[in-house]
């Protein structure tokens, strides 16, 4: 009887063996198998991602393009607005002086009023008038200097408001006529 145990101990011993044996080599070669895919579905994963990356540095590449050309464009366009606005102004002051006579239009204190100054302080700084202001020692505005006044301030207010359309083109895109703003 411990013959037969013995024999049948070593028996289940060395099956078991086996048994184990064979089942590390079913599992490293399903392992192995796995590892494989696994591999071959991450380097298929890197090559998407890779692809990605790229289409997305393309398309933002291609937007700062746009972008720099439409700024580039609106630059070249204000600026030509600005020249016309000097060239205009220049003429009008031209004209201006031609047109006007250079007498008295606005006395001291109103010519100080306007430049906010009290009424006992020093005469505002003034540009010189086309004519010899009617007493030595009174500020006054003739109409040469009230004229070049206004060509001054619309001349400022034009290439304030072309500057500022700009602005607001580079925000929003005008894509109709119709939808311009500034008009």
């Amino acid at each position: 009887m411990i013959d037969l145990f013995i024999k049948t101990y070593w028996s289940q011993l060395v099956t078991l063996a086996l048994g184990i044996l064979l089942g590390c080599f079913v599992t490293g070669w399903f392992n192995a198998g796995e590892l494989a895919i696994a591999k071959g579905d991450n380097a298929t994963l890197k090559a998407e991602h890779k692809e990605q990356v790229a289409q997305t540095a393309t398309a933002a590449l291609k937007r700062i393009v746009t972008a720099n050309e439409r700024a580039d464009s609106l630059q070249i366009a204000l600026d030509q607005t600005e020249k016309d606005l000097i060239t205009s102004k220049l003429e009008k002051q031209h004209a201006i002086k031609m047109s006007t006579t250079g007498r008295a239009c606005l006395n001291n204190a109103t010519v100080r009023l306007l430049n906010d100054q009290a009424a006992g302080s020093p005469a505002a700084t003034l540009p010189t008038p086309a004519s010899k202001p009617v007493e030595a020692d009174a500020a006054i505005a003739t109409d040469t200097d009230v004229a070049q006044w206004i060509n001054e301030a619309k001349a400022q207010y034009n290439v304030c408001r072309a500057r500022l359309d700009t602005l607001i083109d580079w925000h929003f895109p005008i894509t109709s006529p119709e939808e311009n703003p500034h008009d």
